[in-house]
């Protein structure tokens, strides 16, 4: 982190054996079949310390000047999405003075791709609420963009960041809801291919700077610079700007496509090589899970965003089910609907209607109907908590409810 105290000594051999191990996963992967425990994501606990409870992924080897793996971001335009999940009683950064600063570096730190007290780096954090995107230029000044939403509810949020390379400005994105955009430091910003790591770490910091790290301040600096507790799941790394205005979050998967430069389903279950399922030419650039702590981290875990196919398929199962996310919400939602009668991977002609979502006060009163549109095998309907007239409705309980040919559905959502 810049301008900040020199932590614990670290040996370059150990970062060569981490790099070691993340090829030696790869071409494991490759040779051998994998297990898949599909609907699984990652639990990190914030730990901060001795290089564990995070996911690295090298995007630079120090030992030579060869290119990054697609994984290393910045010398062109990109996206970074992902969906998170946290409380405040766990990530207690206090709320932090966004502009032309790093003060980025304050909040707990949900992506890392620093490079200690040098420039052209990059993260996320979560501070007093709300996410938080700062940059840092090629000699072109910081900049720190703040959100708006709370997004420390203890509900899944789709977070997505971009960076335009032409002009350096910056976009963030929660549950498809632009939080805020800003002109940003100019030129490239990814990981120089001969970059040296600083003398800041006790000696070079090789087992920290040339890796993205997922869930960690990565170079273990203190108690200042805190470390995410909570859930991530779905990572994608494209190499365009996927977003220009609102838009409506995924209600499945992430997808690959030719602009997919890095994708984590997170959803093998077990072990500790987290595999890039992109396809990027150049890749994969796969993670390695550091787990370690007290309590330890990142653990596996079967709370995901998405209803698993699986589950909403199974015999007994109701024929129709709806999910609402982010619940509660101040904003906005987004309720899925999931027909658990249909065969995985078809697409019922019920799906591809445009039906509409009831919303009824307590009294019974509807106060909206809200149109949905097919998405990733459901269909999504995404509510601003504003009445038929426009009116943004009083904060309270309300009930979303649905009728469709194979059933109906109800669900609560509570608007702040």
């Amino acid at each position: 982190m810049p301008d900040q105290p020199p932590v614990s000594r670290r040996k370059s051999s150990r970062a060569r054996s981490i790099y070691a191990l993340l090829t030696i996963g790869s071409i494991w992967a490759t040779l051998s079949p994998q297990p898949v425990h599909a609907g699984t994501s990652l639990r990190f606990h914030g730990n901060g310390v001795n290089d564990i409870d995070r996911v690295k992924i090298a995007i630079d080897d120090p030992a030579n000047a060869n290119p990054g793996p697609p994984a290393d971001v910045g010398a062109t335009d990109f996206t970074i999405e992902l969906w998170m999940k946290a409380s405040a009683a766990e990530n207690t950064a206090a709320a932090v003075a966004c502009g032309a600063n790093i003060n980025w570096i304050y909040g707990n730190i949900l992506l890392d791709r620093d490079r200690y007290n040098q420039d052209r780096k990059f993260g996320l954090s979560t501070a007093g609420g709300v996410l938080v995107f700062g940059v840092s230029g090629d000699a072109s000044g910081d900049r720190t963009l703040c959100g708006v939403t709370d997004v420390l509810d203890a509900a899944w949020h789709h977070v997505a960041i971009e960076r335009r390379r032409s002009d350096g400005r910056l976009w963030l994105f929660v549950d498809g809801a632009l939080e805020g955009t800003v002109d940003g430091p100019d030129g490239d910003i990814s990981y120089p291919d001969d970059g040296v790591p600083g003398d800041f770490c006790g000696g070079p910091c090789t087992n920290s700077d040339p890796y993205l790290v997922i869930g960690a301040e990565k170079h273990d600096a203190g108690a200042a610079f805190p470390s995410y507790s909570g859930w991530v799941d779905e990572i994608r790394i494209s190499s365009v700007l996927r977003y220009a205005a609102a838009f409506t979050p995924p209600a499945s998967p992430f997808s690959s496509d030719a602009s997919s430069l890095a994708l984590y389903h997170f959803d093998e279950g077990a072990g500790d090589v987290i595999g890039d399922v992109s396809g990027a030419p150049g890749g994969p650039s796969d993670g390695v899970r550091r787990f370690g702590g007290a309590p330890a981290g990142p653990e596996w875990s079967t709370d995901t965003p998405f209803v698993p196919t699986a589950v909403a398929s199974a015999a007994g199962a109701a024929p129709l089910e709806l999910l609402a996310r982010p619940n509660p919400f101040r904003e906005r939602t987004v309720i899925t609907a999931w027909i658990a009668s249909a065969a995985p991977g078809t697409t019922p002609a019920e799906r591809t209607e445009a039906p509409r979502l009831l919303i009824v006060d307590p009294s019974g009163r509807v106060v909206a109907r809200v149109g949905g549109a097919p998405r990733d095998g459901a269909i999504a309907f995404a509510w601003d908590a504003r009445a038929a007239d426009g009116a943004r409705v009083a904060p309270g309980v309300y009930i979303a409810r649905l009728s469709l040919e194979s059933g109906t559905a109800s669900r609560k959502i509570v608007v702040r």
